[in-house]
This record gives C-alpha cells, sequence and structure tokens, in this order.
C-alpha cells in the first residue's frame, strides 16, 4: 500500500511540474498569416520546410519610424525572430506588393539571406533580397514572380 501511495504522489508531483511548462506563444498578425502560409507552400517546391510556430518566426503590423522602410527583420537567439512590416505601406499595398515585402523579410529572418543589390543588363534586380537603395529596380511582377521565388530560395 505504501509503494502505491509513493507512485501516486511521485505521478501528481510529476504531472504538476509538466503541466506548469508553459508553451511558447509565437504571435502572427491575423493579416500575416495568408501571407506566411503561402512562404510556406513555395518554400516546399524548393524542399524546405517553414512553420512559424516551430521555426520561432513571429510577424507583426507596426508604425516603423524609419523613412521608406515597408519592414524589416529582427533577429534573436534567445527571443523569437520577428518581421515587422509598416502598417502605413501594408494599407496602401496591393496582394503582390504585400507578397514581396513578407518574403523579403523571411529572407532575412527564416533563409538567413542578406541584401543582393545586382542588376541585370536591363536594370532590373536579380533577386528580391535587394535593399532598395542599389542601382537596380525591382521588377518583381506576375509574370517575374517564378523566377525571383527560384533565386530567393535556391541562393
Amino acid at each position: 500500500m505504501r509503494t502505491v501511495s509513493y507512485s501516486i504522489t511521485l505521478f501528481i508531483v510529476f504531472f504538476l511540474f509538466s503541466a506548469c511548462e508553459e508553451e511558447e506563444v509565437i504571435y502572427l498578425d491575423n493579416e500575416l498569416i495568408a501571407y506566411f502560409e503561402r512562404f510556406a507552400v513555395e518554400a516546399s517546391h524548393f524542399n524546405i520546410q517553414f512553420d512559424n510556430q516551430e521555426d520561432r518566426v513571429e510577424g507583426y503590423l507596426s508604425d516603423l519610424e524609419e523613412r521608406a522602410i515597408s519592414g524589416k527583420c529582427e533577429r534573436n537567439s534567445v527571443y523569437p525572430d520577428r518581421v515587422y512590416i509598416d502598417i502605413d505601406f501594408w494599407r496602401k499595398a496591393n496582394d503582390l506588393e504585400r507578397e514581396f515585402v513578407v518574403f523579403h523579410e523571411l529572407g532575412h529572418c527564416f533563409l538567413n539571406r542578406g541584401h543582393l543589390d545586382d542588376a541585370d543588363a536591363n536594370g532590373a534586380c536579380k533577386s528580391m533580397m535587394h535593399s532598395g537603395e542599389g542601382d537596380c529596380r525591382n521588377s518583381y511582377s506576375l509574370s517575374s514572380r517564378v523566377a525571383y521565388l527560384e533565386e530567393l530560395f535556391t541562393f
């Protein structure tokens, strides 16, 4: 009887300690969900698995104080990485512009990509990872999307 009582006590103590562990909540703004999911789908075409919860990448719509910045990535080894999209940009942007900036920032936060400002012979940016401060011209469109995504995920 004493062994059974001891075993039950151990079980209860173990249960209480395991129940007290808080699961980390990774925040994702509702308006960004579809774009993070779209990124995951496109990444999967290149055998890259992305899950913002498992990969600890948060997403926020925020008022970015830096001028002419539509998004940014904050990387952190302790806390989740964070993608911030400027709320004023978001309100004015169309679907393709929103996709571009979210994918660009996930390129930094998830794919560990830096900026690449190389231009092709026509002056168009070779990568969606361009800084916007270089000499190349952003030409992300429905007709160039496939090539830009291939470059993003296979670099």
